[in-house]
């Protein structure tokens, strides 16, 4: 947006120049137009007209972005809740949460990994895995499901920024912490985006991943490699079907131990 002047009939007039500069944004700029002339016809000044539609736009754009879905949210709030359990075993345990940085499994250490798993609905037995490797096992290690069914309710004790406070205040290093959070794209734990969901824990089952366990790793491929063009791969198990591979909660502790060692 600039201002522009002009001669006619000598007289010097201003003129408000507003231009789009690129081509795929056409359509919505008609739409900026569109508003900015009614604005006008309704009595407000074009300069006031224009800025008000631009900002009203800018507003809009930028609650869409920002816009978290409630499984993004439930997803992180299922892997605070696990980090807390560890950081109380060992102010060092946040060095096991290595999903933020890439890893395949959300938490590792040594030849130990383990994927959690949020569900909203505790009727339903499936979740998604996400690529062929997210269910294989580390060479010579170990790798565990853990599925936590969190409920959606208003004022729920659960909520992204009670976890990450708590779990920031128990860490040895917060600003480490803090980095891995800013990494997955939470970098203000308290902004309203990621807190317009509270929920409170219904269940909550661990698995053991291993042969006879329903997945797709690229292992388990006939080929030697997905095909080319192929990517982005992501599936559903049914977990109705993975009863005998339940662990008990002696094992969970066990778990909870190696992740904190």
């Amino acid at each position: 947006m600039s201002i522009s002047s002009f001669s006619h009939k000598g007289q010097p007039l201003r003129f408000l120049d507003l231009i789009c500069l690129q081509a795929e944004l056409e359509t919505v700029f008609e739409e900026v137009v569109d508003q900015v002339l009614a604005r006008i016809d309704g009595g407000t000044n074009s300069a006031e007209a224009a800025k008000s539609t631009i900002e009203d736009f800018r507003a809009l754009l930028s609650r869409a972005t920002t816009d978290l879905g409630k499984g993004k949210v439930a997803g992180l709030i299922a892997e605070l809740l696990v980090l807390n359990r560890l950081l109380d075993r060992s102010p060092a345990a946040w060095n096991a949460w290595t999903g933020p940085m890439g890893d395949r499994h959300d938490f590792r250490v040594g030849g130990t990994s383990l994927e959690v798993k949020a569900s909203l609905r505790s009727g339903a037995s499936s979740v998604t895995i996400n690529g062929l490797e997210q269910l294989e096992v580390p060479s010579g290690g170990t790798l565990h499901l853990l599925r936590i069914v969190l409920e959606p309710v208003s004022g729920g004790m659960l909520t992204v920024s009670t976890l990450a406070r708590s779990a920031l205040l128990k860490a040895d290093e917060p600003s480490r912490l803090g980095a891995l959070l800013a990494a997955i794209g939470c970098r203000d734990a308290d902004a309203e985006e990621w807190n317009r969901q509270s929920f409170r824990r219904e269940s909550e089952r661990l698995y053991k991943i291993r042969d006879g366990f329903p997945r797709m790793t690229r292992t388990m491929l006939r080929e030697t490699a997905v095909p080319g063009g192929v990517h982005d791969v992501a599936y559903k198990i049914d977990l109705s079907r993975a009863e005998k591979f339940l662990c008990d909660a002696k094992m969970y502790r066990v778990l909870e131990a190696k992740l904190c060692s």
